[in-house]
């Protein structure tokens, strides 16, 4: 779903920050309401062109839209972090990604998240995509990656 982050924050690095914390669009107040409307028609047709995307890996199948994942066309029960967790490697397949990207990537302003938190939703992973072949492995010291399939 688009998001519009609408607020009276108007420094550019509330703004970055914002948009780093996957905001669509940053709009400021005072605003004019032709413009808010416009920018809400343009972040409505990008999400119907994004409906479709789907990410597969071997057997798995992301699909982003629907936030559903499947091995080998079977739903696979994925929570809300863990979703995250699995799509940041997804986006990086055979590349190290730290506990404090998964930590930037999955936080918002008022959330916590430990690296230890980070180990438990690898682990839950893990044990999840085992049984079909998809390995998530540790890097010591600097993370984890997806590696690719070689099934």
């Amino acid at each position: 779903m688009p998001v519009l982050m609408l607020t009276a924050r108007d420094a550019i690095g509330d703004r970055v920050r914002g948009l780093d914390l996957d905001a669509d669009d940053y709009m400021t107040k005072p605003f004019a309401l032709p413009e808010l409307a416009a920018r809400v028609r343009a972040l409505v047709r990008r999400g119907a062109m994004g409906a479709e995307l789907r990410l597969v890996h071997g057997p798995l199948t992301l699909d982003v839209a629907g936030r559903r994942a499947y091995v080998r066309g079977v739903v696979l029960d994925v929570a809300g972090r863990e979703w995250g967790v699995l799509m940041l490697l997804l986006e990086r397949v055979e590349k190290v990604v730290s506990k404090d990207a998964f930590i930037d990537a999955l936080t918002r302003l008022e959330d916590e998240l430990t690296p230890n938190a980070i180990e438990v939703y690898i682990s839950r992973l893990r044990s999840k995509l085992d049984p079909a072949g998809i390995r998530i492995r540790t890097v010591r010291g600097f993370g984890y990656m997806l590696e690719e399939f070689k099934g």
